[in-house]
């Protein structure tokens, strides 16, 4: 099943897709990294366990296999939106309410999420777990919304904006 959106976070009931350029191979439900620069310009390729949380972009809607020219739909990510994903390790209440890493343990690695009982809390992209669903043996699948890089958040009170 890979990444399916439960909540968009608003009245919107359809996701946007945003059509992008592939690089490499792509899967449908799989999380892709926003790639600049090159010769070919900004690309999405797949997401892995070394994706951090500035690089993740969204989510593939299609398939595109060795691409080049290629363009697939995606769903950009954002913090209001609830997401449902595979794990590749069971899922235990243990794991709601922690921050989890993308899994690079098959070929479809940006499909799942490396689901342990360790909170994940720099450098990786972070999945926030919010709830369980499905069975606990086996791989299971949580509920929950990416960690997701906003940039600096200036205080509203603030008095000084610029240096």
């Amino acid at each position: 099943m890979a990444f399916r959106l439960v909540n968009s976070g608003g009245a919107v009931l359809d996701p946007a897709f945003v059509n992008l350029s592939a690089s490499g191979t792509v899967w449908p439900g799989s999380l892709v990294d926003f790639v600049r620069g090159g010769t070919g310009g900004a690309v999405v390729n797949a997401s892995s366990e070394l994706s951090t949380s500035t690089m993740v972009f969204g989510v593939s809607v299609d398939y595109a296999e060795g691409a080049s020219n290629t363009f697939v739909r995606v769903i950009p990510i954002n913090s209001s939106q609830i997401w449902e994903v595979d794990c590749t390790h069971a899922a235990t209440t243990a794991q709601v309410g922690l921050r989890h890493a993308l899994s690079a343990l098959a070929a479809n690695k940006a499909r799942f999420i490396h689901n342990t009982g360790t909170d994940v809390s720099t450098g990786v992209s972070q999945f926030l777990a919010l709830a369980m669903t499905g069975l606990t043996t086996g791989s299971g699948k949580l509920i929950g919304r990416f960690v997701h890089y906003t940039g600096q958040v200036i205080p509203v009170n603030s008095t000084v904006f610029l240096q």
